[in-house]
């Protein structure tokens, strides 16, 4: 179900002073040793020709994370290091942004590398392309061993599914081709504004910042707002960013379960209507089967027969995982107490 567009209060006052540069905003929380790794990526940034600063929002850390940044960045001055109660994702996210006082934004994910020449491309790209206001990237596996390809399978194949010129021409027949994406900058797709994103800052005084009562599916909700102001994300192919997945099967499925309650309460907002019995035993007798079809379908992105084979096991538990958590939220919407004021906005 679409969603409208709600007023919502800024994170940055309409007179706020926005200094040319660019803010790189670290998300972290409880991987101290995978934070590590991203910040030499960023202590090896190339000069974009722009101010360059960075803030590490460590979201309720316990592993010493406050004091290894603190230590890592003490004779870099451009960097800060903002640390909180554990709120989740989408308050790190808001915290970040309030920090920053640049005219562009971007905010990535302890578990990313970035190429020496992120901040770069995005300084050209908001440079070249006056107009646009979100960017976002390509993200590529970076680690090892079977369990961590097979995860960034389960997401890459998310993302072919939505690039649209792959599957505007011919529905569900065209959907199993296997095509290769374009290497050029587009907006026709149906990404989030997530994957590295960057932002020009006057967005987050036109829809203000993320819905900290998501626990995933935040990114999502986010860029439908973006939608509904006319705001377009622009899709960068030709840079591409490490992910490393946490490459253990436990983990991902708790993922996976969180990421199918957000679909429903996505798919009932904003009106969180209850689902009705009839609606939730058809939902029940197709889950089973739109398992198995779309992890099969994200097995065969993969391009090779033997790939297919071994991740598919993988995929259909994920795969089962999420519809598992759509179901669990669509029954749990029958309780009153589990339904959302009407009235309520964005923080």
């Amino acid at each position: 179900m679409p969603t409208t567009a709600q007023p919502a209060r800024s994170l940055t006052p309409a007179d706020a002073t926005l200094a040319p540069g660019l803010t790189i905003i670290v998300l972290t929380h409880q991987r101290r040793e995978l934070l590590r790794t991203c910040l030499e990526s960023l202590f090896a940034q190339d000069d974009p020709g722009i101010p360059l600063d960075f803030v590490v929002v460590v979201d309720g850390s316990t592993d010493g994370t406050v004091e290894m940044v603190r230590a890592l960045t003490a004779a870099r001055p451009r960097w800060r290091c903002v640390s909180q109660a554990h709120r989740g994702i989408a308050a790190a996210r808001n915290i970040g942004i309030r920090s920053s006082r640049t005219a562009l934004t971007a905010i990535v994910a302890d578990d990313y590398l970035l190429p020496r020449g992120y901040a770069r491309a995005i300084a050209d790209f908001f440079r070249e392309q006056p107009q646009a206001l979100v960017l976002r990237f390509k993200v590529v596996a970076a680690g090892s061993g079977f369990l961590g390809r097979a995860l960034h399978a389960y997401q890459e194949a998310s993302v072919i599914r939505r690039l649209a010129p792959l599957t505007a021409a011919a529905g569900r027949r065209g959907l199993w081709r296997r095509r290769p994406p374009g290497a050029a900058v587009t907006t026709d797709h149906d990404l989030e504004a997530a994957g590295g994103a960057a932002f020009r800052s006057e967005v987050f005084q036109v829809v203000s910042g993320f819905d900290e009562s998501f626990a995933r599916g935040e990114d999502t909700e986010f860029t439908r707002r973006l939608h509904a102001a006319g705001i377009a994300v622009h899709y960068q192919p030709g840079l591409a960013i490490g992910h490393r997945n946490d490459a253990r099967l436990r983990p991902a499925l708790q993922i996976a379960f969180a990421n199918g309650q957000a679909s429903w309460r996505l798919c009932a907002f904003p009106e969180q209507k209850a689902a009705s019995v009839h609606g939730l035993a058809w939902l029940a007798l197709r889950s089973g089967p739109a398992a198995i079809y779309w992890s099969c379908w994200r097995a065969w992105q993969t391009g090779w027969p033997a790939r297919f084979l071994a991740y598919w096991p993988v995929l259909l538990l994920l795969e089962s995982a999420s519809r598992a958590g759509f179901f669990l939220a669509g029954v749990r919407s029958r309780r009153p107490a589990a339904r959302r004021p009407a009235n309520f906005r964005p923080t």
